[in-house]
């Protein structure tokens, strides 16, 4: 059972997105499980690969350690085609997903926007469509019936955000930045976690730089769920802000 599971679409993303989150709350004994749709196979870097299998291969090394780093208690890869999520089979997606939310039982879910988040990225933005649709249909029995699992609906479900976005992106609306969570302390974890998807190497002083800008500070966007009083720097009992 996990408390948070994390949608994302590629290995690195649960750095740049979430690491300092996850650190944070790894360190409170709080599991967070991640699924990864994809292998990040059709990256601009190749770190070397001789094709896609072998960059596939790598980077599912990289994520194990990136996960290592920043205490993700487990985590699973996808094999939906990089660079085509929008194009993939939507239903088979979620029916997936919420199979995992049925089975584990989180109370909150974090990923990414419809937007496609700071990127713009399609695939990111379909992570957080089936991220969306799952969290919801997890919880009704008319949806999937054939898992033979219990409906289970999540407390909350958040989007990945930010005030504005780095230079050289297309434009795109961001959610509203309704928590921030106070990830400071972690900031030198994150970074290091997203510097272990070696193959990625060529983006290291760019993404380093934007993550350095924020001081360690990661914010969420709540898009579905009632917020709860409480500190407005936690995830699990929000006060929106």
């Amino acid at each position: 059972m996990s408390r948070i599971l994390c949608v994302t679409a590629h290995p690195d993303d649960e750095a740049a997105n979430f690491g300092g989150t996850v650190a944070r709350y790894a360190e409170q004994g709080i599991p967070t499980h991640l699924v990864c749709l994809t292998g990040g196979e059709a990256a601009r870097n190749r770190g070397g690969a001789a094709d896609n299998a072998a960059l596939k291969a790598m980077r599912r090394k990289e994520l194990a350690a990136s996960c290592a780093i920043l205490g993700f208690a487990s985590h699973e890869v996808w094999e939906y085609s990089d660079a085509g999520l929008p194009q993939a089979p939507f239903y088979e997606m979620v029916g997936r997903l919420a199979e995992v939310i049925r089975r584990r039982r989180p109370e909150i879910l974090l990923s990414m926007g419809p937007e496609g988040s700071v990127t713009a990225h399609p695939d990111h933005a379909m992570a957080g469509v089936v991220a969306t649709a799952a969290f919801h249909w997890a919880a009704h029995e008319r949806y999937f019936p054939e898992h033979g699992l219990a409906p289970h609906q999540a407390q909350r479900l958040w989007y990945s955000t930010s005030p504005a976005q780095p230079p050289g992106f297309p434009p795109v609306w961001l959610p509203k930045p309704d928590v921030a969570i106070g990830a400071q302390a972690y900031l030198e974890r994150k970074i290091a976690a997203f510097r272990s998807h070696a193959s990625q190497e060529p983006l290291f002083d760019r993404v380093e730089q934007v993550l350095r800008l924020s001081g360690g500070i990661e914010m969420f966007h709540l898009a579905a769920g009632e917020a709860m009083e409480g500190a407005s720097n936690d995830l699990l009992t929000p006060r929106i802000i």
